[in-house]
């Protein structure tokens, strides 16, 4: 059993040994690393829910898509090893991607395996132009809507350039306003 909450402040140690066990020391040399800038904008746990204890984390980043376009990057995502296969990730994606819909963002993005984000409506990224900020895995970078007309409403032919997310207000964090070279809604 687990409880899903919000992460707090006291949570930090238990997250990055959480990310450090499922992606080793060295996953901030990662391409995506350079889009997490900041602190997330949405960050869940599922905890044990009698010790509260952190079993599994979900961030979502926020970032640009080119100049004028705001979206969600996903991750990361990581379980305790001795609680992997029993739905905490999915259950933690499932409810982020719910949050982020409901707050008005309109895209996610995430760079990881297909098969695992494929039933959560993500399809690949390339064919609609996105570009990440260094190499990547062929086929890892993946998008959704979160909104009916997100990927539709996407310049033909751009390219567009996944860019870290400079302008966000601290005292926002819930993606609902941004600063950028102009103002900005989300939704």
């Amino acid at each position: 059993m687990f409880q899903i909450r919000s992460e707090i402040p006291s949570d930090g140690a238990a997250v990055e040994t959480l990310n450090d066990l499922g992606f080793g020391v060295e996953r901030r040399g990662r391409t995506v690393y350079r889009l997490r800038l900041g602190a997330p904008t949405l960050s869940f746990i599922a905890a044990d829910p009698v010790s509260d204890q952190p079993l599994a984390t979900l961030r979502f980043w926020p970032v640009m898509v080119g100049l004028d376009r705001p979206a969600l990057l996903l991750g990361p995502l990581a379980v305790i090893p001795e609680r992997r296969g029993e739905g905490l990730g999915r259950a933690l994606v499932g409810h982020g991607l719910s949050v982020a819909r409901d707050r008005g963002w309109r895209l996610c993005l995430v760079s990881g395996d297909p098969d695992y984000y494929r039933p959560f409506g993500f399809e690949q990224a390339a064919p609609y132009g996105f570009a990440m900020p260094g190499p990547i895995e062929a086929g890892r970078l993946q998008v959704k809507a979160l909104a009916p007309d997100a990927l539709g409403t996407l310049p033909r032919g751009a390219i567009l350039p996944l860019l870290p997310w400079r302008g966000h207000r601290g005292g926002s964090t819930d993606g609902d306003e941004i600063v950028s070279h102009r103002r900005l809604r989300v939704g």
